[in-house]
């Protein structure tokens, strides 16, 4: 069994052809990336393997929920964008060309957040700082 197979088998997915071609384009060359599902579905057709929009949709989102990806929040676009790097960092966000670029955790340190509503409690920060 492949590397990537092994991955989506440990993360207590099903394999199926469509979640092994998104995973060889998301994690196959080892890079960090940030993408679109509307990118994904390009690169898909330029490599002639056909997956339904819908399918990669849900495939990315079943990644999310399986903690391989990171969906950022915060783009203002109504585009969700996914990371493959599911480490805590922050990022900054090009407005002009939606480009994002990593921040590391250790560049940003986080001293004093507020505290929660009664009953609730901090899970994670994420910052999206926007530039043009």
């Amino acid at each position: 069994m492949s590397d990537l197979a092994e991955l989506i088998s440990a993360s207590g997915m099903r394999l199926t052809q469509p979640r092994l071609a998104l995973a060889e384009l998301l994690f196959g060359d080892g890079k960090n990336r940030h993408v679109t599902a509307d990118q994904l579905v390009e690169q898909l057709e330029t490599s002639d393997t056909r997956i339904a929009q819908a399918t990669v949709y849900n495939t990315l989102n079943r990644f999310v929920r399986a903690g391989l990806l990171r969906q950022i929040a915060g783009t203002g676009n109504g585009v969700s964008i996914f990371d493959t790097n599911t480490e805590p960092h922050h990022h900054f966000l090009n407005e002009s060309t939606g480009k994002l670029t990593d921040i590391p955790l250790e560049n940003l340190p986080l001293k004093h957040l507020p505290n929660p509503p009664d009953g609730e409690t901090i899970i994670a920060c994420e910052i999206v700082i926007k530039t043009r």
